[in-house]
């Protein structure tokens, strides 16, 4: 069964997809640094991500120096799910869309 998941690459890309596993995300040369779930609200434009991998863990948003979103969703805001709050990723790290 396919699930909203996501991960975050070590170059800083998030990929976002269906899939039944994380691993699924990863294209040759990846290296995965976390991933979790995904969420969207179109009629907000939101895209809420928590959650952990049970292949890559939690994202490790410190090892990146931005975050490259799919530009499909350009005007969307990527919050992270911390304790029940949201955080806008431009407040964790710089933004490009990709």
């Amino acid at each position: 069964m396919s699930y909203p998941k996501f991960i975050i690459t070590g170059d800083g890309h998030l990929r976002l997809g269906m899939v039944t596993l994380h691993r699924h995300l990863m294209v040759q040369g990846d290296v995965c640094l976390g991933g979790g779930y995904w969420r969207i609200n179109h009629a907000a434009r939101q895209v809420e991500l928590s959650g952990a991998s049970s292949d890559y863990g939690k994202p490790q948003w410190h090892h990146i120096d931005k975050v490259m979103l799919p530009r499909d969703y350009e005007g969307y805001t990527f919050t992270w799910l911390i304790n029940g709050k949201q955080h806008p990723l431009t407040e964790m790290l710089p933004v490009e869309y990709v």
